[in-house]
């Protein structure tokens, strides 16, 4: 398809006599012409001026210099020219995503671990709206990446071509929290510089969001002769970048909790998995809560995609595991705790936790709205905005410089296996084989280095979740909080290719397989070590069970899988060497033990693999095996605990 954009003889074409992405490459790479040295002319500008950059080069310069490492793009028309300058970046790899939503997972996977490292080039506005899933999954799991959008020509914008649509970027963008459109390149000569200038700030602005906590994806749209036309002064990338938002360890909220704390006698942390995105916050939990004598529990998701980071006894030796209103031991904690202090909350409402204590109430958070939304905090509470770790160390340090000798733990020891509790126990022969086939994935993630674990399941990741403490110290989980069923195959993809030395699993029910099987392609392609396990439980088991609970049994065929397609077959034909394992949780012992014995051999044959591989797990659908394994009925419908006295 030809290009809508035409020459424009008031922007010359010529090829300049020296690289301008070389040069960018130089100027930023140690500022070595900021202090006034000439810079070399280019052909296309007068003598002695700076050479003129394209808006693709620009970014290409600006987007390395940012630190972004991976770049991932299904192409279109509008983003070639983007695409040919980030080919030639020193430092950045371009990928081919094979499709704009698996592009934009893609770039949120690689930046899960180190945020603002992956970023996306989307096609507008058929990719941007089909990307438009992956854009609002990446804002709600907090990852920082950013999405370029190439549009149409902004001569031919107005006439609405067919990869163009009024007000995109103002639609999708509130998916984002972040988001402008580059205006057309000005046409008087005098006014290019300042437009310059406004381009490499905005650029600047969007890669400072993606990387300042609470990490969240930015989208910058690049009409087509934006990005074609060489109009950009080199010396505008000498542009300082926004101050980076800093943790203001003054504030009088800061001042407040520790007064609260020197108060409390009872005191619980209650944290939310996104808080362990820092490593620094659990050394500075478990200093604070040890000073404290406080009970530290964490939000545990109990429907709906479920399997998320936690933290472990060894690194918080005061943490009493998931808070689990089922168990007696836990709703004595919320009962008889004098101060609940949440850590990094974003869904602490009641039905997911249950009603919360009456009791002072204080929170720590990075963003006030994600606290104030769920609405438990009084006007006289206090709240403290800023970077957990840094927040908790501060608060440890205090106590620490005041002399008070460290308090000992007020919550009885029962509390530490209230986890454990269950409001549906399954069978002693369900419980060993669960337990079975969640330990053969424990023991593939624990012969690797720097193991990672993606979940994009649902029964499943809620059955790995109760085996949580048989998983690898070290291990970091990414689980979906979007829950869009289908995002992570290539999440895991997009984390493999961006971060080469850790080893990823992804854990995928068989409906968010056949959602996104299409990204297997890219794993593929570059060799992403990501060993797929995927659940096949022959129907949506979490549906049918909330089907029956809410409007009562009956055949529900919908919700059954396809019964000739076979999952293994389908990424073996795709190049990805496959397995299937048929394990009869529930059937007799020895029967399970001797399928899980050949999963476990399964996984190691997989793992060896250099690029992807993938095992097809068949467990029974039967309702039992699941029992005790997503809730019908969320916690607001409990009775407020009532105090009880610890043992």
């Amino acid at each position: 398809m030809p290009s809508d954009s035409v020459q424009d003889p008031r922007f010359p074409d010529s090829t300049p006599a020296c690289d301008p992405l070389s040069l960018a490459r130089e100027l930023l790479a140690g500022h070595t012409r900021a202090a006034g040295t000439p810079v070399p002319a280019a052909a296309g500008n007068g003598p002695g001026e700076p050479p003129l950059l394209t808006g693709a080069e620009a970014v290409a310069a600006l987007l390395a210099d940012g630190g972004v490492r991976n770049v991932f793009v299904y192409a279109g028309t509008s983003e070639l020219a983007l695409c040919d300058a980030l080919d030639r970046s020193d430092g950045i790899q371009l990928s081919n995503g094979r499709g704009d939503k698996e592009s934009a997972f893609m770039a949120a996977g690689a930046s899960l671990m180190s945020p603002g490292r992956g970023a996306a080039v989307l096609h507008g506005a058929r990719g941007l709206t089909n990307a438009a899933g992956a854009v609002a999954d990446a804002r709600r799991n907090e990852a920082g990446t950013l999405f370029l959008v190439g549009l149409p020509s902004s001569g031919s914008a107005r006439f609405l071509p067919p990869h163009g649509e009024h007000g995109l970027l103002d639609g999708i963008g509130r998916f984002a929290d972040w988001s402008w459109e580059a205006p057309a390149v000005p046409e008087r000569p005098g006014e290019r510089r300042a437009a310059a200038e406004q381009f490499v700030a905005r650029l600047r602005e969007a890669l400072a969001f993606c990387t300042a906590p609470p990490n969240r994806p930015a989208v910058l749209g690049i009409p087509q002769d934006v990005a074609e036309k060489r109009w950009i002064p080199l010396d505008t990338l000498l542009t300082a970048p926004p101050a980076t938002r800093s943790t203001d360890l003054s504030q009088p909220a800061l001042d407040a909790l520790l007064s609260d704390l020197r108060r409390a006698e009872r005191p619980l942390f209650l944290v939310d998995d996104y808080a362990l995105h820092d490593p620094g916050l659990r050394p500075a939990l478990d200093r604070l809560s040890a000073l404290a004598g406080a009970a530290v529990a964490q939000l545990r998701y109990r429907r709906g995609p479920m399997l998320f980071e936690r933290l472990r006894d060894e690194e918080v030796s005061n943490f009493v595991g998931w808070l689990n209103p089922f168990a007696p031991a836990h709703r004595a904690l919320l009962a008889d705790c004098d101060l609940l202090v949440t850590v990094e909350d974003r869904n602490i409402y009641e039905r997911v936790v249950g009603p919360l204590p009456g009791c002072r109430r204080a929170a720590v958070n990075t963003d006030a709205s994600k606290v104030l939304k769920n609405e438990y905090l009084r006007e006289d509470e206090p709240l403290v905005v800023g970077e957990p770790a840094l927040i908790l160390a501060e608060l440890a340090d205090r106590l620490e410089t005041s002399g008070e000798p460290a308090r000992e733990p007020w919550f009885p020891a029962a509390a530490r296996a209230g986890h454990l509790v269950s409001p549906e126990r399954a069978t002693a022969a369900v419980e060993d084989g669960r337990r079975a086939v969640a330990q053969a994935l424990a023991d593939t993630l624990a012969s690797w280095e720097r193991p990672a674990l993606v979940d994009d399941s649902q029964m499943f990741g809620g059955l790995l979740s109760e085996h949580y403490d048989g998983f690898p110290p070290g291990l970091r989980v990414f689980g979906d909080h979007g829950a869009f069923v289908g995002g992570g195959l290539a999440y895991a993809t997009g984390l493999a290719v961006g971060e080469p030395d850790a080893r990823v699993m992804c854990t995928l029910g068989d409906q968010a397989f056949t959602n996104s099987f299409q990204g297997l392609v890219a794993a593929v392609q570059d060799q992403a070590r990501v060993l797929f396990v995927v659940c096949n439980n022959g129907e949506s088991v979490s549906l049918k069970k909330q089907a029956a609970a809410s409007y009562g049994a009956t055949d529900r065929a919908y919700l059954a899988n396809v019964t000739r397609l076979s999952y293994h077959q389908v990424a073996d034909a795709l190049g990805v060497p496959a397995q299937q394992v048929v394990v009869p949780v529930g059937d007799d012992p020895a029967t399970v033990q001797a399928a899980v014995s050949q999963l476990a051999t399964a996984l190691e044959k997989s793992a060896a693999e250099e690029g992807p591989s993938l095992v097809e797990v068949v467990l029974p659908s039967d309702p039992d095996v699941w029992k005790g394994i997503w809730l019908t009925q969320g916690f607001e419908e409990m009775p407020p605990a009532n105090p009880v006295t610890p043992a």
